[in-house]
């Protein structure tokens, strides 16, 4: 039954000597069946000096043995075959060729029980054995580029060019630097203003792609006739005025990272030749019939939500979960109030301006924590470039857009002085406005611990108890 199975195999006697040498692992070894039967010499075919092979341990049924020689070979009882013992191992030449060979060793038992013999199995696993060590070695060099990246952020104010230091914010470096790490699709959603091709800028700068080109396409700038150039280029004569052949941005981003600025205004159409080209179907010029190919991750953007969009019919299903593999949402600068300071002292060193936010007029800095900022980042940063021009907050909204003031945003718990008025004992009333001004007085120190103390009139040790007390921790 050996001799006929297609799985290598060899059989030893309860002498060590070789009885069955089947024709698969003829093929495997190299040796012939005639060379080898009745000779004790089956160790010459994996190594230079006579030593046991896993069927002679098992013969001997000696396993602290067999543990012993094969201590770094994975060695096991097997939990299939009852009895058998297994290892892998690797060896330079087997047949003209380097292996990894499995090996699973069973016992063979007389009419009473008693071993007269081994068979051995033999599996050649070398190219399972190579994917797995590849696999393995990419996962382990991305573990360490993002151990990397994460151990120099800690809680950092900034992040290659993002600036905050909210806990929204520190969220967000932590995605970004895990979305660098794989070669996933993502979708940066966020309001105008708010900092997306940044974030998907940052991201192609920390990845592996982060030596090729970085594109951005505004889907929404061109119509589509314009825009199916624009991604696949065209050739001489393809219509009136192609005097020349033209390059795509598919062409020119080989290897990069392709921002997508507002996807949703993608049309249906254009939506399913880039979808092709996504799945390795690739492209063709305006006017042309040869098909190219690109090697590109996609970074797209929008001010939507985009399964409402799918919902509503714009966006196609099949190329939204295409995209939708990452997404990264960008908080508004309304909800990370605590990042103004920052951003406006980067601003100002930015614009050469020897402004600094904490010495403005109080008023100035009040105004700005209580302004919703409805075009984010950008906006703050076109008021202070006013502010410099201006010297004052005039003209913080534009002319006709007007906007209601939304109150600065207070920690649960936290009373104005104005709310003193409430049903409120006086001990609870007094506690709850220690906490706000001491989280005052934190936030206009920047939350340096011993200038907010010296502020307050008491020292670091009073202001650390209270802090405990109140349950307000750093940000």
């Amino acid at each position: 039954m050996l001799e006929y199975t297609p799985i290598a195999q060899f059989a030893i006697g309860s002498d060590h000597r070789v009885k069955v040498w089947n024709r698969a692992f003829e093929v495997l070894s190299g040796v012939s069946a005639e060379e080898i039967i009745g000779t004790d010499h089956q160790w010459k075919i994996f190594y230079s000096s006579k030593r046991p092979v896993l069927a002679d341990l098992v013969i001997e049924q000696d396993y602290k043995k067999f543990l012993k020689i094969y201590g770094t070979k994975n060695p096991a009882q097997s939990s299939i075959v009852p009895n058998a013992w297994e290892a892998t191992d690797y060896f330079e030449n087997i047949n003209g060729r380097p292996r990894y060979i499995n090996f699973l060793a069973a016992p063979v038992f007389d009419h009473v029980g008693k071993i007269t013999g081994a068979v051995t199995t033999l599996q050649d696993i070398t190219l399972r054995k190579i994917q797995e060590d590849a696999v393995k070695r990419k996962s382990e060099q991305l573990q360490q580029q993002y151990s990397l990246f994460q151990s120099s952020m800690g809680e950092r104010f900034t992040f290659c060019n993002i600036i905050g230091k909210s806990r929204k914010m520190q969220e967000i470096y932590d995605i970004i630097v895990r979305a660098a790490a794989v070669a996933d699709s993502v979708v940066i959603h966020g309001e105008s203003g708010a900092g997306k091709e940044l974030v998907a800028r940052t991201i192609h700068d920390i990845s592996p792609r982060k030596n090729a080109p970085f594109l951005s396409v505004n889907c929404d700038a061109t119509s589509e006739s314009l825009l199916e150039i624009e991604f696949f280029g065209h050739v001489k004569g393809a219509f009136t005025g192609a005097d020349n052949d033209r390059k795509g941005v598919l062409s020119y981003v080989q290897g990069g990272t392709l921002f997508l600025h507002e996807v949703e205004k993608l049309s249906l159409s254009m939506q399913v030749k880039l979808l092709r080209v996504i799945e390795g179907g690739g492209y063709s010029p305006v006017g042309s019939n040869e098909v190219l190919y690109s090697d590109f991750r996609i970074v797209a953007a929008s001010t939507q939500n985009l399964w409402e969009e799918v919902q509503k019919g714009r966006l196609r299903s099949d190329f939204f979960y295409r995209l939708y593999v990452i997404p990264v949402d960008i908080p508004p600068l309304r909800e990370r109030k605590e990042d103004l300071a920052l951003l406006a002292d980067y601003f100002f060193s930015r614009m050469k301006s020897p402004l600094h936010f904490y010495a403005l007029p109080e008023k100035d800095i009040q105004a700005l924590y209580n302004y919703h900022w409805p075009g984010n980042v950008r906006e703050l940063q076109n008021v202070l470039r006013r502010y410099i021009g201006f010297h004052g907050l005039d003209c913080i909204v534009p002319p006709g857009l007007a906007l209601p003031e939304i109150p600065p945003a207070r920690p649960s718990g936290v009373i104005a002085v104005s709310d003193l008025a409430a049903d409120l004992p006086l001990t609870d009333a007094v506690v709850r406005f220690e906490k706000q001004f001491i989280l005052s007085a934190l936030d206009l120190s920047r939350w340096h611990r011993g200038k907010a103390a010296k502020k307050m009139g008491i020292s670091r040790k009073t202001l650390y108890r209270k802090m405990m007390a109140h349950g307000i921790d750093m940000p």
